[in-house]
């Protein structure tokens, strides 16, 4: 920005008084040793205050973000039947859900793996409103630990239903977390403790210890995959499953202290 003068007077002398601009600090000095001659007053820069305060703080968010492979797959699987009664509709489909429990446990799951997520019974109507029949459906949350053979398992418990089946979807989880959450954690807290130092050399004030540290880690909903309901042919190959990776973040909030 150019400078303008603006002409005064002290004590008889013709003054110059040259701003730089509205909002600067003005140190005056006053230039040309004769009372007579024209004299020139300078504006000159003041630096603003620095370093810190007795007791300041600085608080900054720091984040870290780790990815992992998904080891555990979680299975919606069921059977839905018809007949012309309810207890018809109902017996059939106990039965088919007895041999899919049966194939899941000869394919290595456990019990204490299989839960029943839901069962219905109800009438089926017909184009005119009138009821035709019933159907029951009952449904299985089947974990599965391991993925190399899930896909050999979802083929066994889907032939031993038949037509009937009934798989609603998967989803994938990683079922330890600690190792990736440590590291998480780890790079979190390093990255609040260069955000602050920055923070701090701007200031001119030096970054003192920590003073707290709070952590909010992440965890993602595990991944969920339409299946559908599916016609089973004999012959066919094992399920193709492709577990992906999931990503694991980690956010703190830290208050470092602050030294002059």
């Amino acid at each position: 920005m150019m400078s303008k003068a603006w002409p005064t007077r002290v004590g008889g002398a013709a003054l110059v008084l040259a701003g730089a601009g509205l909002g600067l600090g003005l140190g005056l000095a006053l230039a040309g040793p004769s009372a007579g001659s024209a004299a020139v007053l300078t504006a000159a820069r003041r630096a603003g205050p620095t370093g810190a305060a007795p007791g300041a703080r600085v608080s900054v968010v720091g984040t870290a973000e780790v990815t992992g492979t998904p080891d555990t797959m979680t299975l919606q699987i069921g059977a839905s039947t018809s007949a012309a009664s309810a207890s018809a509709a109902l017996e059939r489909n106990n039965a088919e859900v007895e041999a899919l429990e049966a194939a899941l446990e000869s394919a290595g799951v456990q019990k204490t793996d299989m839960q029943t997520a839901s069962l219905s019974l109800g009438p089926t109507y017909d184009s005119a409103g009138n009821v035709d029949g019933y159907q029951a459906s009952d449904e299985l949350t089947v974990t599965l630990h391991g993925l190399a053979r899930a896909g050999s398992v979802i083929d066994a418990a889907a032939h031993a239903v038949g037509n009937d089946v009934q798989i609603d979807g998967i989803s994938f989880s990683i079922s330890s977390t600690s190792s990736l959450l440590a590291a998480a954690r780890e790079g979190a807290v390093r990255d609040a403790e260069q955000k602050a130092s920055e923070l701090a050399a701007a200031a001119g004030a030096k970054l003192g210890p920590v003073v707290s540290i709070t952590d909010e880690e992440s965890q993602p909903p595990p991944v969920f995959l339409p299946f559908g309901s599916a016609a089973v042919v004999g012959g066919t190959p094992d399920v193709p499953v492709q577990p992906g990776s999931q990503q694991l973040s980690v956010q703190v909030h830290a208050v470092f202290s602050l030294a002059g």
